[in-house]
């Protein structure tokens, strides 16, 4: 009778079937892209043999905090009527607000400042507290979704898992930064305790702490971070700032980054620190952080604000129409690139096979100075078996790199006649074939860019710079900015569940 009840109202009595098999598929939302960025329409490589697709009816929670849990249960059919009630019942109530602030910013176009800013705030002031109830009812949610109500079936990521952080020995760098990017990531979406700003401020940290661990590989991966773009508010977005700025902007920028940087590492510690408690212990902790990091937070987003408000009096960057080159050369150019990362690529793989042939699996038993000995003997075997492979790769590829670069030289001596009698529009010296090349990508790059910031992004640049909206609105506009970009969303990875973390970054 009770089981039927709870079908019946959703709750979570379907997940029996979770608990026997072991840890639940997870699935986390794609990452934020850098304002401006292209967008890209395929889900990334490096899928886990088994993974399963997302779920349907993820693409409106992507910016939630409770998107893995509802992924879960609706991967695992063990949401209920009552919990997908709620969760569509939510869905409708931050469509309105969303919907009421655009409205808001329509009625305000053209309005010169300060005019618009002063409004924006006093709207802001009525608006803000119904956005922090939702943002209590999406918290309420979360911890409904995670723990599975009444019986507390938990599709919690740590339910499994045998590791700890500062309390289990890694085989390896690598296996301990994997494991802190895990933690941190996961602490994002599952530890209670939290407040919404908290949870972005450490989402940043986990990117950063992703590309720690793929650059501690065996083989490093390719960096993700872009070093010249920059976290800003609301948390998670960022900007590429302008080359040329004011003393007081810049000065400003760096109070910003290093009171953000220190926010971040104070609640980087907690979650390595707290990861070997309770759970009650860890929920406790967390809300006491928060209460303490409540008004470093309030005086953060004052500050940004001043920061808005000083990059959006800059002028824009000019576009600059780029030099000409006739259309059958740049196709010619393209086809050649083609074939070159074409060729880069098969070399690289092979690189990667030779320096997987030599990784053992990590024996825990082993010592520190064993380690560091054996880290040593593997990377000599390597470098030597990469030598080998390359030596080898070049031997069998001479004519095709040979017929690649006398392409390479034929499109040289074309792109050094057409940049005859071309000056560059900025600094009026002539082109030669690598500044003509170099100013029409830039210029080209630019005018895309300068789309997308216009249609794509245009969303998220409100959130990011509008002056005169509220902590809140930012946060609500920037999870519909992100809803907007339909970026294509991840396949879903198993909680951890095996003595050693298993690589995810």
């Amino acid at each position: 009778m009770l089981l039927g009840v709870l079908l019946a109202t959703g709750g979570p009595a379907a997940d029996v079937g979770t608990l026997l098999t072991g840890p639940p598929t997870v699935f986390f939302p794609p990452g934020v892209p850098v304002f401006g960025d292209r967008i890209v329409d395929t889900v990334p490589n490096g899928r886990e043999p088994g993974a399963r697709p997302p779920p349907e009816g993820l693409g409106p929670y992507v910016n939630e905090a409770f998107y893995p849990a509802l992924a879960t249960r609706l991967g695992e059919g063990t949401l209920g009527p009552w919990l997908q009630e709620r969760v569509e019942g939510f869905q409708v109530r931050r469509a309105r607000l969303v919907n009421e602030l655009a409205d808001q910013l329509v009625a305000l176009h053209g309005t010169e400042e300060p005019g618009r800013t002063a409004e924006l705030r006093a709207f802001a002031e009525q608006q803000s507290p119904r956005i922090a109830a939702l943002e209590r009812e999406a918290e309420e949610l979360r911890r409904l979704l995670v723990n599975g109500g009444v019986l507390r079936l938990s599709v919690d990521w740590s339910r499994h898992r045998p590791w700890r952080l500062r309390a289990t020995s890694f085989a390896s760098e690598y296996h301990d930064r994997e494991a802190q990017f895990q933690v941190v990531r996961a602490t994002a979406y599952y530890q209670d305790g939290l407040v919404p700003e908290q949870r972005g401020l450490l989402l940043e940290v986990a990117f950063e702490l992703r590309n720690h661990a793929r650059a501690a590989r065996p083989v490093p991966a390719p960096r993700l971070a872009d070093p010249l773009a920059m976290f800003f508010s609301p948390a998670t977005s960022r900007l590429r700032l302008p080359k040329v700025m004011p003393d007081e902007l810049v000065a400003k920028l760096g109070r910003y980054n290093r009171e953000r940087t220190a926010l971040k590492q104070e609640l980087y510690e907690a979650v390595l620190e707290q990861d070997r408690h309770s759970s009650g212990e860890r929920t406790r902790f967390f809300e006491a952080l928060g209460d303490r990091q409540w008004p470093q937070l309030v005086e953060l987003e004052k500050l940004a604000e001043e920061i808005r408000v000083d990059l959006v009096a800059l002028p824009r960057e000019r576009l600059v129409s780029p030099p000409y080159i006739p259309p059958t050369l740049i196709a010619r150019i393209r086809a050649y690139q083609a074939d070159r990362q074409v060729f880069i690529d098969e070399f690289e793989s092979e690189m990667r096979v030779a320096t997987n042939l030599v990784t053992p699996a990590p024996d825990r038993l082993m010592t520190p100075d064993e380690r560091v000995q054996q880290a040593r003997r593997l990377a000599a075997e390597r470098a030597e078996l990469r030598a080998t492979v390359a030596e080898a790769f070049h031997e069998r590829t001479k004519e095709r790199f040979e017929a690649m670069r006398r392409r390479y030289d034929a499109i040289q001596e074309e792109l050094t006649l057409v940049a005859a009698g071309q000056f560059d529009p900025e600094t009026g010296r002539p082109l030669t074939p690598e500044t003509l090349m170099r100013t029409h990508t830039a210029a080209m790059h630019r005018f895309d860019t300068f789309g997308r910031e216009e249609v794509i992004y245009r969303g998220y640049r409100t959130a990011m710079l509008m002056p005169g909206l509220s902590a809140e609105q930012r946060r609500l506009l920037f999870g519909a900015a992100l809803v907007n970009l339909a970026q294509p969303l991840p396949w879903g990875e198993r909680a951890p569940g095996d003595p050693q973390p298993v690589p995810r970054s």
